[in-house]
């Protein structure tokens, strides 16, 4: 029998990349009923103690009483209704119990803290060098030097020292603060301090560049290519991505056995996206399953650079005109499912979106199929 409530660490196995982990409580109901919840982070070498931290175990004990309540009363064991009696019940954690894993030294300097986490976190080359631009950006401006200068007016200051001289676009400039953004968060997890100051300000994110999805038609193309070694595994994970919608990031955690459920004709991936944390439930259509049934349900390692320079071969090979890159791969899916009539509110849910404008931007992509009808079917209008 699987336990309701359970203590987990580092299950998107983060740890390895960037030195800290995740500690969740996953709750358990029944099946399709299940969440987690982040209460905190660690290292590795951290994560024992932390999670039987006074107000880890607290929680848990806190979150079986309410379970077993509802068995009592022979309550729905929905998330839902668990979440109601969260919200109404639960007391918030007292000041004493809060996990801390360092010192929370306020004159500590944030640019060294954050150029120490990127050049440790294995990223490519040109991801450091990304990095680097904008912490000598950040270095040079002078507003976020230390821990204490992490306010909300300075975060602001900042951003209009961006846009001084009109040289960076709205777009460039979101990039810079994501950047910044993703070190104070971290820094707010592991309550070296306050409050994350990006929580209070909110900047134009610019436009996204033009997207090129592949049609169904070149999708097949890519499949029916006969290619070995790396060549073919790599057009494998690119045929699971655009059959799943799955970004390269929330691919390289899918776990078959823990993150799939059989529904009807259908196995669906139940997941939460690494870059948002936002829920997605998508299915794996044929095309997809097919690739892990011929892996024995574990897809081939790859990296993410190592992939997209494969895919440009791939790209050549079957002689379509456009990017094939892992990103694409998301995209095509979005556009296939619109062009079978899925609405906007499914494909959402599909991929994972937090707000249904992101995926707005995909069904402007999928005109192609419409205007093809229209020049066919008006042919002979008069």
């Amino acid at each position: 029998m699987t336990k309701n409530i359970k203590v987990i660490f580092d299950r998107k196995n983060q740890a390895a990349k960037t030195g800290i982990g995740k500690i969740d409580i996953r709750i358990y109901l029944k099946e399709g009923e299940r969440k987690f919840e982040t209460v905190g982070t660690a290292t590795p070498g951290d994560c024992e103690a932390a999670m039987q931290s006074k107000a880890i175990v607290a929680k848990v004990k806190h979150y079986e009483q309410i379970i077993n309540a509802m068995k009592l009363f022979n309550e729905d064991m929905t998330i839902e209704n668990f979440n109601n009696h969260i919200y109404t019940a639960q007391a918030p954690s007292k000041p004493e119990e809060k996990v801390l894993f360092k010192d929370n030294d306020l004159r500590q300097s944030f640019i060294e803290f954050c150029r120490n986490r990127f050049e440790n976190e294995g990223l490519a080359k040109n991801s450091v060098k990304d990095f680097n631009v904008v912490f000598n950006a950040l270095e040079e401006c002078g507003y976020l030097n230390t821990f204490a200068d992490l306010t909300k007016a300075n975060v602001m200051a900042w951003d209009t020292w961006l846009r001084m001289g009109n040289k960076r676009s709205d777009y460039t400039i979101n990039g810079y603060h994501k950047k910044v953004k993703k070190y104070t968060k971290l820094l707010w997890q592991l309550e070296m301090i306050e409050s994350d100051p990006y929580q209070y300000v909110k900047f134009p994110k610019g436009s996204n560049k033009e997207r090129n999805p592949l049609n169904e038609e070149e999708l097949l193309k890519l499949r029916e290519i006969k290619c070995k070694g790396y060549l073919e595994r790599a057009r494998d994970r690119f045929i699971f991505m655009a059959y799943t919608g799955l970004a390269y990031c929330d691919m390289e955690l899918f776990d078959f056995k823990t993150m799939t459920e059989k529904r009807e004709d259908y196995t669906y991936i139940d997941g939460e996206r690494l870059k948002t944390g936002s829920k997605f439930f998508t299915p794996i259509l044929p095309p997809a399953m097919a690739v892990l049934k011929k892996y024995n349900y574990k897809l081939p390692s790859i990296t993410n650079q190592k992939l997209n320079e494969y895919c440009h071969l791939l790209e050549i090979l079957c002689q379509i005109r456009k990017p094939v890159t892992c990103h694409i791969a998301r995209h095509s899916f979005a556009t296939l499912m619109l062009s079978y009539g899925f609405s906007l509110e499914e494909v959402k849910k599909m991929l994972g979106h937090k707000d249904i404008r992101t995926t707005q931007l995909y069904a402007k992509l999928s005109t192609k199929k419409l205007e093809d009808s229209v020049t066919k079917k008006l042919k002979k209008l008069k």
